[in-house]
């Protein structure tokens, strides 16, 4: 499978508190079990990628009803928003330190105590 290496940077004019854990959240997204939590993220926001275009083609063909693929689009546009936004806030692109704050916790949560990461 293509994996590619996805390269946040952390903005300088952050707040320092915010800075740090959003650099220890990168720094555990570098290392696995956490690199596949952000695949998935990644993976599926693609997915839907994918899946809208194939619905947008859907519409253009010759019978198709637009208004019956509607439901199925905003569906699609949903799931492409929220797992695309989850890799972002996972790869270290958080706005807020509570925002950080929850998403390390989850990273520590999800595959177990999280290393040494300073």
């Amino acid at each position: 499978m293509y994996r590619r290496a996805v390269i946040v940077p952390i903005r300088v004019d952050m707040d320092p508190q915010l800075r740090s854990v959003n650099g220890k959240i990168a720094g555990l997204t570098a290392l696995k079990p956490w690199a596949d939590i952000y695949a998935a993220f990644s993976l599926v926001a693609q997915l839907a990628a994918e899946a809208i275009d194939a619905a947008e083609e859907l519409q253009q063909m010759p019978g198709a009803s637009v208004q019956l693929l509607q439901p199925t689009l905003k569906f699609w546009h949903q799931l492409l928003d929220l797992n695309y936004a989850a890799a972002l806030v996972c790869a270290g692109e958080n706005h807020t330190l509570a925002e950080a704050l929850v998403t390390f916790r989850f990273l520590r949560n999800v595959a177990g105590e999280a290393p040494d990461v300073s």
